[in-house]
């Protein structure tokens, strides 16, 4: 009896003290210095800013082993500069939507998959208008800078008026804002708060229960209910981007702060790190991500010059010899010339066509894709047919 209880004993000793190690590690691994890896992103949204780069810096900051993910958002916002708040096509730039969309997974379907432990990932917001106001709501923390804003978006009900009868438009609406909800959603925050910041005349006001928001789809009635909306929609399209109207929400610090989509205002990243609370134990990760970010760049501009320089020379591709003149040999030099010119062209569109949209057709006076291909085809009909 004795030696089935000492038996006993030390099974029990023996747990305990797996138990009491399994306590230890996991405490040492909370105590071990954070690892702290920031994406910066800035440029133009959909050209600059685009999957490729974001996707690269992300794995790297997997392989990293990165605790923390600071993704800092600061687009370019109009023609004069990151600081500019008006842009040309305003009314359209809902539509930006739909390339956010290619971006999102990278920090929500990807990095659940692929990394082993997920990072804590922080959105840090000094200019998110447009396409990018879409991105900071799929994480559960987001930081504002002091003159940080989100928004810009408010432009859905001119960009249909008028495109189709009223059944189409109210579907191109319905798919709009279903998706753009479905992203609010995901990260917990109410998707009134998208609607009020893309749909002008859209009434919204909110008073705070319990440390949380409430939203009321109407005018404030009491002293504690404050309007972010003011339910018109009368106000011009330049006051709506610049966050000078209550039409449509453009969230600043302090507005996102009241209605906790911000956890707080931060200028720098030592700030921000403090905010985070772990300011007295992080490692700075020195990863790739500005390389990644500058190489993209760099990419971009050197294929438009390619492109332009294969254009002109294709202007005059034919060797002097004619398409339809000349010798045989001439004529299928000629040709060959010219294909070998369409297909940098082509190769390039292809291959940067995430960045390479119909803004940058249009600045750039280059046609699409389906252009080239098809004077492609009829190059290699025309050989086909062509007799010595």
């Amino acid at each position: 009896m004795i030696g089935t209880l000492s038996r006993w004993a030390m099974v029990l000793l023996a747990l305990a003290g797996a138990m009491l190690l399994s306590v230890q590690s996991a405490v040492a691994q909370d105590q071990a210095p954070k690892r702290v890896y920031v994406i910066d992103l800035n440029g133009e949204f959909g050209y600059d800013i685009s999957q490729t780069p974001i996707r690269q810096a992300m794995r790297d900051a997997r392989n990293n082993n990165a605790d923390v993910v600071i993704v800092k958002i600061d687009a370019k916002w109009g023609e004069d500069g990151l600081q500019g708040e008006t842009r040309p096509d305003t009314v359209g730039v809902f539509d930006e939507l739909f390339r956010a969309q290619k971006i999102l997974p990278i920090f929500a379907d990807e990095m659940a998959r692929e990394w082993p432990k997920q990072p804590r990932l922080v959105m840090w917001v000094k200019r998110a208008m447009g396409g990018p106001a879409f991105i900071p709501f799929v994480a559960p923390e987001i930081y504002f800078t002091e003159d940080g804003k989100m928004g810009g978006i408010g432009g859905i009900g001119t960009m249909l008026e008028g495109k189709g009868d009223e059944v189409v438009r109210q579907k191109q609406y319905s798919l709009r804002m279903a998706r753009a909800e479905g992203f609010l959603i995901r990260g917990g925050y109410d998707p009134m708060i998208i609607r009020a910041m893309c749909q002008p005349g859209f009434l919204l006001s909110y008073r705070m229960e319990g440390g949380k928001p409430v939203f009321l789809k109407r005018a404030p009635e009491r002293p504690d209910e404050f309007a972010l909306t003011s339910g018109e929609k009368g106000d011009s399209m330049q006051s709506i981007v610049r966050g000078t109207t209550k039409s449509v929400l453009t969230l600043n610090a302090d507005t996102a702060r009241a209605i906790n989509v911000s956890k707080g205002t931060a200028d720098t990243v030592d700030d921000l790190i403090f905010q985070l609370g772990i300011s007295r134990n992080y490692n700075m990760v020195e990863g790739q991500s500005k390389r990644y970010m500058e190489n993209w760049k760099r990419d971009l501009a050197n294929a438009t010059r390619e492109i332009k320089k294969a254009m002109e020379e294709l202007g005059g591709a034919d060797g002097g010899a004619g398409m339809s003149g000349g010798t045989y040999e001439a004529r299928t030099q000629a040709r060959g010339k010219r294909i070998r010119l369409l297909d940098t062209i082509i190769n390039k569109l292809k291959t940067y066509e995430e960045a390479f949209g119909g803004r940058w057709h249009n600045e750039n006076q280059v046609p699409g894709l389906e252009y080239f291909l098809a004077m492609r085809e009829q190059l290699e009909l025309q050989q086909l047919l062509d007799k010595k």
